[in-house]
């Protein structure tokens, strides 16, 4: 999508010509610690240089042009939120990085965990990002996908162990911060990838394929499980059964038959098997990363209020033309979307299970997908987690310092302390009272630099009216 020349002019101006003071300092916040739950009240927040430079229940203010002053007045400070499953640059329709990246800024999200796209264009747009030319979250980043026999921009073929370990070698090399596998991949080359991996010192995340079992891959150190993949199988009294019958399915095309497989699954839960794995996941720190919201959003397509979304707004025509439901739901019979219906009530007992045994969790969203919302849809997202039977304050971990240990930058991100970088976010009220005040944003703070109320409604309406341009 290519913005009007002026409409870019105007975000840009907007977002970047603003003086920005070199220190802030914040009075009267209660800051929450979500490691914890703990809530210190009545604090005093100094940030200088892009990080938390002292912290003190009363402290002297110094003066100078380049100092400001912000009185909380009792809101609630938090550290910046992090989406640990987005994809913010597919090669074949990326969205304008100017309408993407601020509107994760806007939502108090100031990291993100790009899962996949363009390789090149991410990183340029990191490096913009880096380099302060571009309104955006800090960004951890996968390579190029690792699937099967298809080998394009943004994917590399890895259907045999050798390709495997070169597709491997060439992440690392190149940087990325993940190498990240889908579902179509041999047996043998899996293995092989999580060899070349601990090999190489790069962690690889991404789906579970159906030849390989969830309790093989957190014992071959696969960090994180996306979208819960092969969970529910794994769970299933019929687990070896229907495995075979899915790969089946899948080699003669049969798309049918391997859903049912998967609804099979879901109706031969087998409780104590469960538990055993739950643990394994446990005791091997193998990350999930649910993606509630887009699981809901792929069941509920058939929603009739579903196109009255006002967030709706921010999205480019374009991209609004590729949501329409009726386009969406041409080939999807009612059928299949009970059976999406089904598998997401499943996936958050799975969720709740998931919690119960101690396995951590990561936030993400896996927008923009249709109707998840970049920003936006990470608060639905933490809302789904407390639905499922997380508590606000675990729901809030799995946003901030659980991706913070997750990337092993605890030492930087993740909580309110001295000496880490200014990641903030302030709000009008208690997020662990109610998860859904998460939504409720009074400020920005990103590596320093302060985004009032007034800012990030301003960013907005700047998105929206690039958007409607479009």
């Amino acid at each position: 999508m290519k913005l009007p020349s002026l409409a870019l002019f105007c975000l840009s101006a907007f977002l970047w010509a603003q003086p920005k003071p070199t220190q802030l300092v914040f009075t009267n916040v209660n800051i929450v610690d979500p490691r914890d739950g703990s809530i210190k009240p009545n604090m005093t927040v100094v940030v200088a240089n892009g990080h938390i430079k002292a912290i003190a229940r009363v402290g002297l203010i110094g003066k100078g042009r380049d100092l400001e002053v912000i009185n909380a007045n009792g809101e609630y400070m938090i550290p910046g939120l992090w989406d640990m499953h987005v994809h913010s640059a597919f090669a074949d329709a990326p969205w304008d990085e100017n309408v993407i990246y601020p509107l994760y800024v806007a939502n108090g999200i100031t990291g993100i965990r790009d899962m996949g796209g363009d390789p090149q264009l991410l990183e340029r747009r990191r490096q913009r990002i880096n380099q302060g030319q571009l309104l955006g979250p800090h960004m951890v980043m996968v390579g190029p996908f690792l699937d099967g026999s298809k080998n394009d921009a943004q994917t590399l073929a890895v259907d045999t162990p050798a390709k495997a370990r070169d597709a491997v070698d060439s992440v690392k090399q190149r940087g990325f911060d993940f190498v990240k596998i889908l579902s179509r991949i041999p047996r043998d080359s899996y293995f092989a990838i999580a060899e070349e991996s601990k090999k190489d010192k790069i962690q690889f995340v991404g789906h579970v394929p159906d030849t390989v079992s969830v309790a093989e891959a957190s014992a071959a150190g696969q960090r994180s499980i996306e979208h819960l993949t092969g969970i529910s199988l794994a769970c299933s009294s019929r687990e070896e059964q229907l495995r075979q019958l899915r790969l089946d399915s899948r080699a003669k095309h049969d798309f049918a038959a391997y859903e049912a497989a998967g609804m099979q699954a879901i109706a031969t839960y087998d409780a104590a098997k469960a538990h055993a794995l739950f643990a394994q996941f446990a005791a091997n720190h193998t990350w999930q990363a649910p993606t509630l919201v887009w699981t809901h959003a792929n069941a509920n397509l058939d929603d009739p209020d579903i196109s009255s979304d006002p967030r709706l707004k921010y999205l480019p025509a374009k991209v609004r033309a590729q949501w329409d439901p009726k386009t969406l739901l041409q080939h999807a019979s009612p059928h299949e979307m009970a059976d999406l219906k089904t598998e997401f009530a499943r996936d958050m007992e799975l969720v709740k299970g998931l919690q119960a045994a101690g396995v951590p969790l990561l936030a993400g969203s896996d927008g923009p997908d249709p109707y998840v919302f970049p920003g936006f849809s990470l608060h639905d997202e933490l809302e789904w987690l407390v639905k499922s039977g997380l508590t606000p304050l675990q729901a809030l971990e799995a946003a901030t310092s659980g991706p913070a240990s997750f990337l092993g930058s605890s030492d930087r991100y993740g909580a309110v302390e001295k000496g880490k970088v200014a990641d903030l976010v302030l709000l009008d009220a208690n997020p662990l009272d109610d998860i859904r005040n998460i939504r409720k944003i009074a400020a920005v703070v990103l590596g320093g630099k302060y985004y009032s109320r007034k800012d990030l409604d301003n960013i907005l309406a700047q998105v929206e009216a690039a958007a409607a341009k479009d």
